[in-house]
């Protein structure tokens, strides 16, 4: 690698899913130049995908009403797969009623934008979701890691010490 050439750096990738082509455009318009974006474009679809590439997903940004399989009945597949240990899920709707947005919580997103939405708030929830998710799983892996030496110590130990 010469001083000019930058080192590839890995893009997250977010799953818009949404029944209407222009809000995915849109979406995809305010994301597309930092994330890799795939598009669904309806529950079905979505959960399919998940199966597929769930682990690669950073961010699945969901709309409530659709067609088929809505946005809750994609969060509650999600909640029994237990993907949404792995997976934030961010909802975009313009059902912003109280009953909507409290159930949406109860199934377990992370927050939820309520359509029309400004391009800047939805980039700054996005980024900080992201971050947050990446810096859990660097906490969780660490003390995984953690637990493994003490482990190995002790069994260390034990084996010194019965001999």
């Amino acid at each position: 690698m010469t001083a000019v050439e930058k080192p590839e750096t890995i893009r997250s990738k977010i799953l818009i899913v949404d029944d209407s082509e222009m809000n995915r455009a849109i979406l995809a318009n305010m994301l597309e130049d930092e994330y890799d974006l795939i598009e669904a474009e309806n529950g079905l679809e979505a959960v399919s995908i998940i199966q597929d590439q769930g682990s690669e997903l950073s961010l699945l940004l969901l709309d409530i009403v659709m067609p088929g399989l809505d946005g809750f009945g994609v969060l509650a597949e999600m909640s029994r797969n237990h993907w949404l240990e792995d997976i934030p899920v961010i909802m975009i709707s313009s059902e912003s009623g109280s009953a909507f947005v409290e159930r949406a919580y109860e199934l377990g997103v992370c927050d939820f934008i309520s359509r029309p939405f400004d391009s800047l708030v939805v980039h700054r929830r996005v980024v900080n979701t992201i971050l947050l998710y990446a810096k859990q799983k660097k906490l969780i892996d660490m003390v995984a890691e953690q637990i493994y030496e003490k482990e190995q110590k002790s069994s260390l130990m034990i084996d010194l010490l019965s001999h």
